[in-house]
């Protein structure tokens, strides 16, 4: 499968699980960094995107 695919099919899945809300993001993230023993490393990720706000990306 392409890279343009995988990453299409990436966004589409992220873009599903955005409109079922933070709990459902939190228990996809939870069951993978289980599966990969990466908790620490996501709650890590998690910090450093709450630094960015709304108007951050509106401007990137």
């Amino acid at each position: 499968m392409s890279a343009a695919v995988t990453d299409l099919r990436l966004r589409r899945g992220a873009e599903h699980v955005c409109r079922l809300g933070p709990r459902a993001l939190a228990e996809l993230l939870a069951e993978i960094g289980a599966q990969h023993g990466i908790h620490d490393e996501i709650v890590r990720a998690l910090a450093a995107y709450q630094r960015v706000t709304p108007g951050m990306l509106r401007a990137a």
